[in-house]
């Protein structure tokens, strides 16, 4: 029986979601091991023992796999950012893909759901146009693989050069302690907005072709500083977006568009009330956009959607897993018609998705 602290040979099957390898024992135990690649021949020492699987941490690649390549960051491992450096980008892209796929297989129950080919960063590194950083005991930087520690950082391989700017103009200051969101001049000065500058017009097109040409009215959930509303307004009669964030509020009423009306309220709350008015009088006229946290639609909403259907469903999600549960209960009432994964965030585990529905 495996215990803390064994030292044993394995090879990597898969990687999963969230990065860590996946290893098999001689008698079937799961050992996961973080910064491993497929096809890996590893010695791990067994850090953490649970009922059902164990956790390893790489004591020596005694044969790499055919993807593995050596990380550019010198905080890589330490810092807690990145997952995926020691793999080419080739192979980052063609894991995530499979991620995806595994999801809707395994959580949604939907193995042959349309998953599309993952769209590309033009960049691997370089592309994020914002980053937080943390200030405290004469350090600055992200925190640690085990979310304690500080790791003091200089520079950080995956912002753009303006932002690295912010983070060495900040290291100058003595008096630095705390949070501190570093943005360049492309990005508005509070609340959320998405981070690889690269990928800002295909993300949007994604959602502009997905609605319809011309709509009457668009409910849309998780609106933010209107990142998506900015471009698909003008398709619509009237849109009501919905925030709960009064920061990225005022960034929204900022665009000056007359036929959005933006509502600080509960997306959960108020937008299955909206579906029921709406749907009652011109269901096939409603379209729905949101894009949820990584906690995915609250249930209420998603019952909602289902209970008063739309004709046009965009569900944007930074968590297959979570997109996947909820594509479960909403195929029940929706067709899906695809599934576009983007990898908005290279050389990280988190995989945005974009996926559209139809009532038919």
């Amino acid at each position: 029986m495996l215990t803390r602290g064994d030292i044993i040979d394995v090879i990597i099957e898969k990687v999963i979601f969230g990065g860590d390898g996946l290893a098999r024992t001689p008698q079937g135990f799961v050992v996961f091991v973080p910064f491993s690649a497929e096809g890996d021949r590893l010695r791990v020492r067994i850090v953490d023992r649970k009922a059902h699987h164990a956790r390893g941490e790489i004591v020596e690649i005694t044969q790499p796999g055919p993807a593995r390549e050596n990380p550019p960051c010198p905080y890589y491992a330490k810092c807690g950012g990145c997952q995926y450096q020691h793999l080419t980008y080739a192979e980052e892209c063609r894991l995530k893909e499979n991620q995806v796929k595994e999801a809707f297989a395994r959580v949604g129950k939907l193995p042959d759901a349309p998953v599309l080919p993952i769209i590309a960063s033009p960049s691997a590194y370089g592309y994020r146009n914002r980053i937080t950083v943390h200030a405290e005991d004469g350090k600055i930087g992200f925190r640690g693989v085990n979310g304690r520690d500080l790791i003091d950082i200089r520079e950080c391989l995956l912002a753009r050069p303006a932002v690295n700017a912010e983070l060495e103009r900040l290291r100058t200051s003595s008096q630095a302690v705390g949070h501190y969101s570093l943005r360049d001049s492309t990005v508005p000065r509070s609340g959320f907005f998405q981070a690889n500058h690269d990928l800002h017009d295909a993300l949007r097109g994604l959602i502009a072709t997905a609605l319809p040409d011309k709509g009457v009215t668009l409910l849309e959930g998780y609106c933010g500083g209107g990142f998506f509303t900015e471009i698909v307004a003008n398709r619509f009669q009237r849109v009501v977006a919905v925030d709960n964030d009064p920061r990225t509020l005022r960034d929204a009423h900022r665009l000056g568009l007359t036929n959005v009306e933006w509502r600080d309220a509960d997306v959960a709350t108020l937008l299955p009330e909206e579906l029921r008015a709406l749907t009652e009088a011109t269901g096939k006229e409603t379209s729905v956009l949101v894009d949820p946290p990584r906690e995915g639609l609250p249930l209420r909403l998603a019952e909602a959607l289902c209970l008063d259907a739309v004709a046009h469903l965009v569900y944007v999600s930074c968590d297959p897993a979570t997109l996947a549960r909820d594509a479960k209960m909403l195929s029940k009432t929706y067709r899906l018609v695809s599934i576009q994964p983007i990898d908005l965030f290279p050389r990280t585990a988190q995989i945005e998705c974009v996926s559209i529905w139809r009532k038919d």
